[in-house]
Parts: structure tokens; sequence; C-alpha cells
């Protein structure tokens, strides 16, 4: 019997090794969650890391297919990140030279953002065409293309990309010269749609739901990271024995010589930093991106589904927003975003410390939207229908009483005076 087992001692380690991998397979299939500690628990600490990229922070945050007959439905997936796993595909295509098609027309534009049978991403704004080269790991030239707002992949005909600038309605064309689509094709099969369609009013391209329509709702558990971690992130990791600390009412103090401030209010859980860098720091907006990044990571905050949402201040002022497939997040107290800004030799921040963390089991209950244009009739009559300046689909953030489990209402949001308000606001 030994002489056996000395004889097959291989084949029957490897058939043990079968088995016990047979095993924790099946306790894997049958309870997932099981083995979701480790990411759970990296995510809980005071010191939180993060795995974004830049080019995943500045990526397109809407994935719109139109069909062979022009209609257009909005793509989302609660399964993958179209987005990221279209930049994976397309960073490894290969493009030619830029060739400008037409600029100054708007019908023509707006028949490009229509283009049939083709994907299209789209950035919430422009973004300089270093930060697609970077996203995409592509050379188009900065000289020829300045900015980018949306991306056309026509999906028959000859192999090419359209890059659109809404800014003097500005389309170029790139030859694909390496590269397959059939990735882009199959990741849209599957995916959940809602008809959407692009039109250019008042000079702005918007995108708009002619019919209503669904969508979920969710629950997140919520990251709240530590104050103390936060204030000496924000201010250039330095020292805790080199900040000084203060007290007044809900408002805590962090100073740091005579350069750098943060107040955190703890009765919402918000922070407000000023740092004076003089005028020697000045950058360049196309610097911004990179270093406003940078100054994300160094925050400690999670940005899994961080995406870069905007600018504001003469582009001196950048927002960044809590995604949740593919449609932004909104909070009355700004929870889920970040704001950087870099003017005058000043530098501000205005972010929370909490954001979403796990997601929850929750019967996703459906919500029913009415179209844009049954809420633009709606808006009109109320008296500050004149001041509003932007109308956009995403997820209202409510918390619980200790702010530890949040849940995400889809709702239209108006923006009013500079800041997203949920329209019901003003319909009431």
């Amino acid at each position: 019997m030994i002489k056996k087992l000395r004889t097959n001692w291989l084949t029957i380690a490897l058939a043990v090794v079968v088995i016990i991998s047979l095993i924790l397979s099946g306790l894997i299939w049958t309870n997932p969650f099981q083995y979701d500690g480790v990411r759970r628990e990296n995510a809980r600490g005071g010191q939180q890391y993060t795995t974004q990229s830049m080019g995943d922070v500045y990526l397109p945050t809407t994935v719109v297919r139109t069909d062979q007959r022009g209609s257009q439905s909005i793509l989302y997936s609660p399964e993958v990140t179209l987005v990221r796993e279209m930049k994976d595909s397309i960073r490894s295509w290969q493009f030619g030279r830029v060739s400008a098609v037409k600029s100054n027309n708007s019908d023509v534009y707006l028949s490009y953002l229509r283009h049939r049978n083709a994907i299209m991403l789209s950035y919430p704004n422009a973004i300089p065409t270093v930060v697609f080269n970077e996203t995409f790991s592509q050379s188009i030239n900065s000289d020829q293309v300045s900015q980018i707002n949306h991306i056309v992949i026509p999906l028959s005909g000859p192999r090419e990309v359209y890059l659109l600038s809404d800014h003097r309605y500005g389309i170029y064309r790139l030859r694909v010269t390496k590269g397959s689509f059939s990735r882009i094709v199959s990741l849209t099969k599957g995916a959940k749609q809602i008809a959407v369609d692009h039109k250019i009013v008042n000079g702005q391209t918007v995108m708009t739901y002619p019919r209503d329509f669904t969508l979920p709702t969710f629950a997140f558990q919520v990251a709240n990271q530590s104050i103390d971690t936060l204030s000496t992130n924000l201010m250039n990791g330095s020292q805790r024995s080199n900040i000084a600390t203060s007290k007044s009412g809900d408002k805590i103090v962090y100073t740091n010589g005579n350069n750098r401030r943060l107040t955190y209010d703890r009765a919402n859980g918000t922070v407000n930093y000023k740092s004076y860098v003089g005028s020697d720091e000045h950058r360049s907006t196309d610097q911004l991106y990179s270093y406003f990044y940078n100054r994300l990571v160094k925050t400690g905050v999670q940005l899994n589904n961080v995406r870069f949402d905007g600018t504001g201040a003469h582009q001196r002022r950048f927002t960044y927003r809590t995604f949740v497939d593919g449609f932004p997040v909104f909070n009355d107290d700004d929870y889920g975003s970040i704001a950087l800004e870099a003017k005058n030799g000043t530098e501000r921040c205005q972010m929370s410390r909490y954001s979403l963390q796990v997601p929850l089991p929750l019967n996703r209950r459906q919500v029913k939207l009415p179209s844009s244009g049954e809420v633009i009739n709606m808006l009109n009559a109320s008296p500050h229908f004149k001041e509003f300046r932007g109308l956009r689909v995403g997820y209202l953030w409510k918390t619980s009483g200790d702010n530890k489990v949040v849940k995400l209402t889809p709702t239209y949001f108006v923006k009013y005076h500079g800041n997203w308000v949920n329209y019901e606001e003003f319909v009431k």
C-alpha cells in the first residue's frame, strides 16, 4: 500500500488539489460576498488608496447608440462600466492623420451628433486633446484639435472616428489604421437602453429624453474618512504636530502657518480648504487637468466612481462627481463631489468626508421619470424659469440619520445659480 502511494503520489496530489479547487469555487459562486472582505476592509481604512488612473477620472460619461433609422438611445449596464471597457479597446487602436471635416455649421454638426449606425461617447464638459491622448493612449495633434466634447464611432463604412467640438461646431476625422470595432459592438449587446435625442438649443448641444422612462433606485454603504487623515492629506502631508487646531461651535479649523487653512463642519461633514501658493504656482488650464488629478489622489478619497464633471470660474475651477451607471449623483450638501480651484495664487478644495463605497442588496424599485418636454413645461410655470441654465438626469443622494447608508433615487436636476437642484423644488 505504501509502495503504491509512493509510486502514484503525484497523481494523488493533483486529484486532491482539483477537489479542493472545486469546493472553493462552489463556495465562491454560492456566497461570493464572503470572499470580498479584503477589498472592503482596504476601503474602510483611515488612508484610502485609489487604483483609478488619470484616464479613468477623465473618461466620457455617456454612451449613446444611434441605429440605422436615426433613433438614439443612451446605454448603461449594471454589470460593467461600458465607457471603461470601451476605453480599453480604443487604447489598442492606431489612428492616422487628423483631417478637418467642417466647422461653424450647426446643421452639419447636428447630423454628426445623430450619425446613423454609430456609437457616441460624450463628455459632460469639453476636455483638451492632451487629456484625450492620455486617456486613450493616442497622439492626436492638439494644434489641429484643441478640445473634444464627443467621440463618434461609425459601425459601418470606412473605419474612422470623428472627434466633435461644440466650440464652433468643429468636426474632425481620424482614420483607424489598426484596430477592431467588434469589441465595441459586443459591449453594447445586452445593455439597457433609454430613448434620447440630441438638439442644439441657443447654440448649446443638449441631450433630451423624448419619452418617459424608468431607472432603478440604489443603496450604498458610505465610506466615512477620518477628518484627521483628510486634513493631513489636503495640507500637503504635513506632520500632525505642525497643524494647529481650534474649535468654534460645529466648526473645527486646522491651520499650518499662514499658508494653509482647513475648515471642517461637523454638522454636515463638509470640508473647505484654502492654500496660498503665490503667483509663481500659476498653471495653464491644460496643466490643471493632471495637477488636479494628483490632488484628488492625495486626498485619499476613493475614486472608483468619480469622474470629471465640468469647469467654472473661467476654467480655473474643476468639479469631479460620483457617477452610478453613467448618471451623476447630486446632494444638497455636495456629497459625492469634489471642487478644486487654482486662481490668483490661491488653491481651494471643497468636498466632504463621505463617499459611496459598497453597494447594498436592494429591491431595485423602478422610478418612472417624465420626458424632458414635460419637465420643461412644468418648470415653465416657475418664476425662476429664465434663470435655469441646464437640465440633466441623475441620482439624488439621501442619507439615513447616521450617514452610514445612502439611497440613490433618479430624478431630473436643473442648473440654478451654478448649482444642480432637484427639479421638484421648483414645481411644488
